[in-house]
């Protein structure tokens, strides 16, 4: 397992379109905390309330985004180049093979929700001082660990879909689709006791705070309800992908 986690980060060390995503994911992280505190800061909700930081730190909406992308393009890339087969001759047990792909998405997506979630912080920190607030009124740990396990957890999820279907584009689409189209613009609206349970309302509810949060699941609760997907998916990606063939 070791050597196969070390040739999954030397595979994304060496892919130009990780770095490129995760810098675009900082600028725009950075950029759309600075305008909520700066631009929005006319309109409800007060600068400074609950729901104003809350809204200023969501960073993890985005990261979660990016790192189910990227959770496909780690196992449905190797699909599209036809590099696959050369990593099932390497490691004929092809449930390793995914194991260490699902690790490697969890932990690039934790390291990169702690650094992006600690810069927006940091940032909204300035920027509010300049508005004249001293004091976040949030706790800062709840989130942080939120933000870190729901984007670790979408990245998981994203290599459970690319090994399913086997396909960037479809999977990438698909997922997005579903998360910001079906579940946060359908869903939460016409079945609210429906969506707290699916992964975007479990996500929102480790992610947000304030009184928007008052109809979502407990932090322990939603935590527990996106482990449970990630699980559910991955059991499906091994039981149903692992066994056809590698083309």
């Amino acid at each position: 397992m070791r050597t196969l986690l070390r040739i999954e980060l030397y595979k994304l060390r060496t892919t130009p379109a990780l770095w490129v995503a995760l810098a675009v994911t900082l600028v725009l992280a950075l950029t759309s905390t600075a305008t909520t505190i700066l631009v929005d800061g006319a309109a409800p909700p007060p600068v400074g309330s609950t729901g104003h930081v809350s809204k200023a730190l969501s960073s993890a909406a985005l990261t979660s985004v990016v790192m189910l992308a990227l959770g496909v393009l780690i196992i449905a890339g190797e699909y599209r180049h036809r590099t696959i087969m050369q990593t099932y001759l390497g490691q004929p047990r092809r449930g390793l093979v995914l194991a260490a792909k699902l690790v490697t998405a969890g932990v690039l997506g934790a390291v990169l929700a702690a650094v992006t979630f600690g810069l927006t912080y940091a940032a909204a920190v300035v920027l509010y001082r300049s508005r004249g607030v001293e004091s976040l009124p949030i706790d800062l740990g709840p989130l942080w660990v939120g933000a870190i396990l729901s984007t670790a957890i979408y990245g998981l999820l994203g290599v459970a879909l690319g090994a399913l279907t086997r396909n960037t584009v479809a999977a990438i689409v698909g997922g997005i689709g579903w998360a910001m189209v079906i579940e946060a613009g359908i869903l939460v609206t016409a079945v609210p006791d429906l969506a707290k349970w699916l992964p975007t309302g479990a996500a929102t509810a480790l992610t947000t705070t304030g009184e928007a949060n008052a109809a979502l699941l407990a932090p322990g609760a939603a935590a527990l309800v996106l482990v449970g997907w990630a699980l559910l998916i991955s059991g499906v990606a091994a039981r149903f992908s692992l066994s056809r063939e590698a083309t």
